[in-house]
């Protein structure tokens, strides 16, 4: 047997990019290790990358383009090749295009792990197609867009740095790795004396060993939030240096948090008062702190606020851009992203977003995946008809899904770009079988904000027609007419993105990561990159797009008689969003979707152990499984989110609908500021089926 073994990342859907040593021998993948010298994750992995063999070789992949046969969401299919069905993608939304404009097709991905979601901009771009559609306003963007009007950049907490406390904000790194930021390097910072502030409504394996764990009720992030403000204003707790010189807005911020007292906010966040008290003071007083921020906070229709209010807590700590604290991560020499999705190709697209028409933050690229699927079901403000979907299960991952299915069942035409047929490429038009990580080079992390890019290189081959995702919009590209704006290779793109550093992919594939270089405090020469060059606490940008330029926030109203739970959401560590079901190793660890709740509660419904059981919001039901745990509160119950049955062959949609979280969360109220939906902190109870 020939075997030889490689380096490489996680790839296509996992957040952390972990390093991995790969066996390949006679050309299959037969160990998967984490490998210890990986510069970024140093032997950090979870059971999602360590599945690698058995994704490649998967009996539920897709393996050959399938056109649909039958009516939409029945499960006939028709084998095809690659050019009839390129064919047939390209002639579909050439159609839609020359009849009713490029505003008549749309793209959508989920989270963006390397260049693919980029170079979609890219050919979007290129079609003068507004829109592209995804995930971002539930997931990083109210964080990021937040940091960029209050301070001009992403704050990334420096774990590896002097941290003397660790805010850990609606994160779990044990379990659900951030971008960024994996299990590891929180482990590192507390070994070597970091204290630790957990806040989280679930006691995690973090929350017990933290100093202070602060269980708040779901949805109260902005109180809270608001209330550590006044607690550090009102006592004095500031960094005034820094906040005299480089900040502006002082004033208004302190009058804004006035009415935020802890009693009112212990009351609202049900938590104790002198928790709150000593939480707000250990970490103003730990000379430099973290505050790691989960993409939890950005579920409410008051994310926006929510997020504003954390980088305030940053800024008046003085925090940021201080080592040990959140800073700036640079990042490396790269292909400008501007440059790489072709924006200067497309200077009317912000007028046009749908975005627009819902009045929403001008800054945000993507469009949320409510406002798309409305804009389907109501053709308004202009009628989408054609949709090409990457990575991305929209039946599973979109709020509202009743709504989903709807929308996507009226679409002229629908393709799917997927590893496996998952309940939304069920209802497609068209379905291509991608290539899968460790079967095409790829590069990693390019376009996100935490100054590194990781190496994805090719170990096997992958089956015959698989296609990357890149070599699919490559040459579709090329057939809409834009050969002159695509490259000859797939693999030409990541040299293209490279050639800034001097490396070509090969260089790079040997060096495995390529960090931007790393700097502390560059405000103290350039400034902070907003209106006023300094942080703003009262944002003059909100301010001139008409949004309230201060935090702010509202009590909860009580849990109600017909509704008296309140729901929040799980996402099990063995998947990820809605990926993976199908891996008969990670459904070993987690069989069944799980609602947790109290066991004091299920006594009194009269609810067992693993029983099903109904969990209901006033927008719908689904079924799960009980586990009793006193991890939560009596009131507070926590549903596995993401799950369909790919072992349910004989279903063409899959049970979407059984255990599917999604189809309890509406679109009645949103962030006006950042289109978030309520994902968590839903009116809620259970019975029995």
């Amino acid at each position: 047997m020939n075997h030889e073994w490689f380096t490489t990342h996680c790839a296509r859907f996992d957040h952390g990019g972990c390093g991995l040593k790969v066996e390949v021998a006679d050309g299959r993948i037969a160990k998967v290790l984490p490998d210890p010298d990986d510069p970024f994750s140093r032997g950090w992995a979870c059971p999602k990358g360590l599945s690698a063999a058995e994704r490649l070789e998967s009996p539920h992949r897709l393996r050959k383009p399938l056109k649909r046969k039958g009516s939409r969401g029945s499960g006939r299919w028709e084998e095809i090749g690659w050019d009839e069905a390129l064919d047939l993608l390209t002639s579909a939304f050439q159609k839609a295009i020359a009849d009713s404009g490029p505003e008549a097709v749309a793209f959508a991905q989920g989270a963006p792990k390397g260049p693919e979601f980029f170079l979609m901009l890219r050919l979007a771009n290129l079609l003068q197609c507004p829109n592209v559609a995804g995930t971002q306003h539930v997931c990083h963007m109210p964080r990021e867009q937040m940091a960029m009007v209050t301070c001009g950049f992403f704050p990334v907490a420096d774990l590896e740095g002097p941290a003397q406390c660790v805010l850990l904000w609606g994160s779990n790194p044990i379990h659900t790795n951030e971008e960024g930021v994996l299990g590891g390097h929180l482990k590192e910072c507390l070994d070597r004396g970091a204290r630790l502030i957990v806040v989280d409504p679930y006691r995690t394996t973090l929350a017990e060993k933290a100093e202070i764990w602060l269980p708040i009720r779901p949805g109260t992030d902005d109180v809270l939030a608001l209330g550590f403000l006044h607690v550090i204003l009102r006592e004095g707790l500031l960094d005034r240096p820094f906040v005299e010189k480089w900040t502006v807005g002082l004033e208004d911020l302190a009058q804004a948090v006035e009415p935020y007292t802890p009693e009112r906010v212990a009351k609202a966040c049900w938590i104790e008062r002198e928790a709150l008290l000593n939480a707000a003071r250990l970490y103003a007083g730990s000379r430099p702190a973290c505050l790691q921020w989960g993409n939890a906070v950005e579920h409410t229709p008051n994310s926006a606020a929510t997020c504003q209010a954390l980088v305030h807590l940053m800024a008046v700590t003085g925090n940021l851009e201080e080592p040990g604290g959140n800073i700036r991560a640079q990042a490396p020499r790269l292909l400008r992203l501007s440059d790489f999705i072709a924006l200067d190709a497309f200077p009317e697209r912000p007028k046009k977003l749908l975005n627009r028409h819902h009045g929403i933050i001008p800054r945000l690229i993507s469009v949320p995946g409510w406002i798309l699927i409305r804009s389907i079901l109501d053709q308004a403000p202009y009628p989408v008809r054609c949709l090409y979907t990457q990575g991305t299960n929209p039946m599973m991952t979109y709020s509202d899904a009743d709504s989903v299915r709807r929308a996507l069942s009226r679409l002229d035409f629908l393709a799917v770009a997927d590893q496996v047929l998952t309940p939304t490429a069920a209802l497609a038009d068209l379905v291509l079988p991608v290539t899968l990580p460790m079967e095409t080079d790829d590069l990693g992390h390019y376009g996100l904000p935490h100054g590194f890019v990781t190496a994805r290189p090719k170990l096997v081959d992958p089956p015959p027609e698989c296609r990357s995702d890149l070599w699919i919009l490559n040459e579709w590209g090329k057939r809409m007419g834009f050969r002159d704006r695509f490259w000859d290779r797939p693999e030409d793109i990541l040299d293209a993105i490279l050639a800034p550093s001097g490396l070509s992919y090969g260089d790079f594939r040997e060096k495995g990561v390529l960090f931007g270089p790393r700097k502390a405090r560059t405000y103290l020469e350039k400034g902070f990159k907003t209106p006023s060059g300094k942080v703003e606490l009262k944002s003059s940008l909100l301010e001139r797009w008409g949004f309230p330029p201060l935090p702010h926030a509202r009590d909860p109203e009580p849990p109600g008689n017909d509704f008296p739970l309140i729901l929040t959401s799980r996402k099990p560590k063995d998947f990820f969003h809605s990926a993976y079901r199908h891996l008969d190793r990670l459904r070993r660890r987690h069989p069944q979707p799980q609602v947790h709740l109290h066991p004091e509660t299920a006594g009194e419904l009269g609810i067992r152990q693993d029983q099903k059981v109904v969990v209901e919001t006033p927008w719908g039901a689904v079924t799960q499984r009980a586990h009793l745990t006193d991890r939560v509160h009596p009131r507070v119950v926590l549903a596995d989110y993401g799950w369909w049955f790919p072992e349910r062959t004989e279903d063409p949609l899959r049970g979407w609908a059984e255990a599917n979280l999604n189809r309890l969360t509406p679109v009645d109220e949103t962030d006006p500021v950042m289109a978030t939906p309520r994902v968590r902190a839903l009116p809620c109870r259970i019975r029995k089926p």
